[in-house]
């Protein structure tokens, strides 16, 4: 989109050059006018064609017009002529603007070098003497319509919405008369874009987006600060309830980019997210239950009492068909067996690298099956939390203190082949590494394997 300024021939200079760059389909030139007749201030016109009412001989008789005449595209000027007969191009109208009612025409258009500001001034009475269909006069639409005919197939309009009626412009300026002209040329301008090449039916059976789940008070949290996950056991006997002591240091999303016809049900969430994974490096089961999100599958990390007990690892599936796995174990901030002189918080990267590999390898093609996942997709892996932490690659390297609160990597998966997933997690390890200020080693952990050996 390109602001022209007045004249004929700089907007076929800049039409030129702007459809050589962008090749479209449709060029539409919007602007403001002045009424000739028939049009009120805040209408707006579509021209079925601009005169360029300069064009001529002048003799001693005085001036012999030689019309030059440029038309708007058949298929525009049509569908200009479908959307005059109806009012749903004024639902677009900025309702911050102060319209009438304004009026739909589709009708001629004169343009010129000049700003006529007087209808008793001589181009006025040439207008009216010369082009009588004409209903309104600028400056730009000839010459636009010249340099998009000779870049063809592209579709060309001018649509003009009536800020003056040539007398008392100045005064008609200061009341907004521009400002109306403008929303309403613009209103039009949308409308006629909307319906081309049956944009309209397009729209009717095109899918709606997907509408991912949103993100609380972390990017890894779906759930208020606290709230239960999961609960076993009877209300006020043995019930022990299930919640991230913090936000997750952790996350893994899988995201579909289409929306689903149907909800997946809660009863099928619950029979397969037993067969997802979370985000641990070893370990194997865990507990499956419904909760308000969907189903869950969690790991209640070792012996637990009736009352709050913490979440280590958990998996969430929703009905829209998006998948959440969450942890709070990357970040090591207890002393507890580990060595003195390995400072704390620490990130091991083993840990790290086995349990995003581990977890993301057995949910996408978990998400196929069970949650009707398509391609592309949408993977988001994040390690948050991590500002002060150093990242152990081993006791003998230990890189840090990381000056970054979060690693977080969002790309599109086109398919669930295992080097399509590996490059992933090697932009997410990679990504991690250079919050340290230093490249991860190439086939560190072995990963990404290496071609088989012959």
């Amino acid at each position: 989109m390109v602001e022209a300024g007045p004249g004929n021939a700089g907007a076929a200079a800049i039409a030129v050059r702007a459809l050589e760059h962008y090749k479209p389909h449709v060029a539409l030139f919007v602007g403001v006018a002045g009424g000739v007749k028939d049009v009120a201030i805040g209408d707006v016109v579509v021209a079925t064609r601009v005169y360029g009412y300069e064009s001529g001989k002048d003799t001693a008789k005085g001036f012999q017009t030689r019309p030059d005449v440029q038309n708007t595209a058949h298929a525009l000027e049509q569908r200009a002529r479908v959307i005059r007969q109806g009012n749903d191009w004024k639902s677009r109208l900025d309702p911050a603007v102060k319209q009438g009612d304004p009026a739909f025409f589709v009708a001629p258009i004169a343009a010129g070098e000049k700003v006529v500001a007087s209808k008793k001034a001589a181009t006025a009475t040439l207008i009216k003497d010369h082009y009588g269909d004409a209903v309104a006069v600028e400056m730009e639409g000839s010459g636009f319509l010249k340099g998009v005919h000779i870049s063809h197939p592209t579709q060309d309009a001018v649509i003009r919405g009536i800020s003056d009626l040539l007398s008392g412009k100045a005064t008609a300026d200061k009341e907004g008369s521009q400002q109306r002209a403008a929303d309403a040329a613009s209103a039009a301008a949308f409308e006629i874009l909307s319906g081309l090449d049956g944009g309209q039916d397009r729209a009717r059976t095109a899918k709606p987006a997907f509408l991912q789940t949103s993100s609380t008070f972390s990017k890894g949290s779906y759930f208020a600060q606290s709230e239960a996950l999961a609960e076993v056991g009877v209300p006020d006997v043995d019930r022990v309830r299930f919640a991230f002591a913090g936000a997750p240091d952790g996350y893994m999303r899988i995201i579909p980019m289409e929306r689903r016809e149907k909800p997946l049900t809660v009863s099928s969430l619950n029979a397969n997210v037993n067969q997802s994974e979370m985000i641990r490096a070893t370990g194997h089961g865990g507990l499956a239950t419904v909760n308000a999100y969907g189903a869950i599958y969690y790991d209640p990390a070792g012996a637990y009492t009736m009352g709050p007990a913490p979440l280590r690892w958990a998996t969430q599936v929703f009905q829209n068909g998006e998948l959440w796995s969450l942890t709070d174990t990357l970040i090591t901030r207890e002393r507890a067996w580990r060595p003195a002189h390995i400072p704390l918080p620490i990130i091991p990267v083993v840990t790290l690298e086995k349990g995003f590999y581990r977890a993301l390898h057995t949910n996408v093609p978990f998400a196929v099956q069970h949650l009707g996942l398509t391609f592309p997709c949408e993977i988001e892996l994040g390690l948050l939390n991590m500002r002060g932490a150093h990242l152990g690659v081993d006791q003998d390297d230990i890189r840090g203190p990381i000056q970054f609160d979060e690693a977080i990597v969002r790309a599109e998966l086109d398919s669930a082949d295992a080097a399509a997933i590996d490059t992933v997690l090697l932009a997410f390890f990679e990504e991690v590494f250079d919050k340290t200020g230093y490249a991860r080693p190439e086939g560190l952990n072995r990963f990404p394997p290496g071609p088989p050996r012959s």
